[in-house]
């Protein structure tokens, strides 16, 4: 008797778990369910380069030289920021990303002017803001001023001084952080995580040669807080997006043979890891361009820079399991810009008359002058398109490259080759589409 009153009650407490546990399935799953119903708008900008005016003592030959070297409007650095920042605040985003290259060259006077005239309207408005540093913010051994015909070296960040000036940008409400690097984990609702990745390599700067490493890399430790962090976000039924300076996915063919500087270190192998990991969506910025890229299920999102034409930033919103993505451009500032010419005329047009001063030094000089100047025409040409994204090489076009290549194949076999390849290939976009985008985000 004691035996059937014993398997009973066994039975009683079996059925009673099974209804339990599928009571507390359906709520985590009702949960979850209005998670991905919950919509989430935010802003992207990248490489905004602020320059504080006091660095600029008195115009003259050394600024000068340093443009002519250079694709970004610094004298128009704080307008263009304050007519992105108004515009932002307008649309009314939860929060702003920042892909790094905060400073045009990691000036603590730039740092501080940044946060304090801009970073702070977006604080007193309710909008939360996370930053991660770009290859120009910390330890930079180019952070000077400039008086005339003299620069002056002036005071850049350190690394901890990094974090202390950007506290409330991002560290302070990491949820985490890297050991071995400024990463940091920061939790932006109940159902979204960001990993803010710190790739720079500004403990390899040489302040006394003057250097300053343009390129990127993830150190063990970093790769192993992104595994875990994802693996928590991912555990608890948490979506993730990350962002980083250096891009992840190369944007355009021979990207990692021309310009490796401008893409992470063993990127097709950083890649792998990021599918592995389900991290697939990463905003980046560095090479100043609209560009979105796909490998295996990782999109790169590339947004260019605010003082490089075409002075664009992103709205993304994410509604249910998509993420919407809008590309806006800077139209108005107020800055000494002619009223009959536009913000975008105007930044096209510094770079189509100082880029190509830069390419041309590029050739040797074997090749008849007139030669390297075209092609060095060209490829700005070629350039500016990929800056704007959405590229596509014009028939007319096509023919003055070819036109280019032929007379510079009679000088140099080889550099017509690295010519031809180079127009084509930043003139002419992969999938999928650059500045309007639609990303399944399940």
């Amino acid at each position: 008797m004691k035996t059937n009153k014993m398997n009973i009650l066994k039975i009683f407490i079996s059925v009673f778990l099974v209804f339990l546990t599928n009571s507390f399935v359906n709520i985590e799953a009702e949960n979850l369910s209005v998670k991905k119903k919950q919509k989430l708008t935010f802003a992207v900008l990248s490489d905004v380069h602020v320059m504080a005016p006091n660095l600029l003592k008195n115009d003259g030959a050394a600024f000068e030289k340093y443009l002519s070297e250079d694709r970004k409007l610094l004298k128009e650095s704080p307008a263009l920021m304050e007519e992105a920042v108004s515009e932002i605040i307008k649309q009314h985003p939860t929060f702003v990303l920042i892909c790094g290259d905060l400073t045009k060259d990691g000036e603590a006077d730039s740092h501080y002017f940044l946060v304090n005239t801009f970073l702070h309207r977006f604080k007193e408005a309710g909008i939360k803001v996370y930053v991660v540093p770009g290859n120009h913010d910390i330890n930079n051994p180019h952070a000077v001023s400039f008086d005339k015909d003299t620069t002056y070296r002036v005071h850049s960040l350190s690394d901890k001084e990094f974090v202390k000036c950007y506290a409330d940008y991002g560290f302070r409400d990491a949820i985490a952080r890297d050991t071995e690097s400024l990463s940091y984990a920061t939790q932006l609702n109940d159902s979204l995580l960001l990993i803010a990745i710190d790739d720079c390599r500004y403990q390899d700067n040489d302040f006394e040669n003057n250097i300053c490493v343009t390129g990127g890399r993830l150190k063990p430790a970093t790769l192993k807080f992104i595994k875990k962090q994802s693996k928590i976000a991912h555990d608890k039924g948490m979506r993730v997006i990350s962002m980083m300076h250096h891009g992840l996915v190369q944007h355009w063919k021979w990207q990692d043979k021309v310009m490796p500087e401008y893409l992470v270190d063993q990127w097709k192998k950083r890649v792998r890891f990021f599918s592995r990991n389900n991290v697939n969506i990463i905003f980046t910025g560095h090479f100043h361009s609209q560009d979105i890229s796909k490998k295996k299920d990782v999109y790169d999102i590339e947004t260019g820079s605010t003082v490089t034409y075409p002075c664009p930033y992103r709205i993304v919103t994410i509604n249910n399991q998509v993420m919407n993505i809008r590309t806006h451009l800077l139209n108005n500032i107020d800055y000494n810009i002619q009223k009959d010419e536009s913000v975008q005329q105007y930044a096209k047009d510094f770079v189509s008359d100082e880029f190509p001063n830069n390419i041309e030094k590029i050739f040797p000089k074997s090749i008849v002058g007139s030669i390297r100047k075209r092609a060095a025409e060209d490829i700005t040409k070629a350039y500016v398109s990929n800056l704007a994204g959405d590229e596509h090489i014009s028939n007319e076009d096509m023919k003055v490259f070819k036109s280019t290549y032929k007379d510079l194949r009679k000088s140099s076999k080889k550099w017509a080759f690295i010519f031809k390849h180079v127009t084509n290939n930043l003139s002419n976009d992969q999938a999928p589409q650059d500045n309007n985008f639609e990303i399944p985000f399940k």
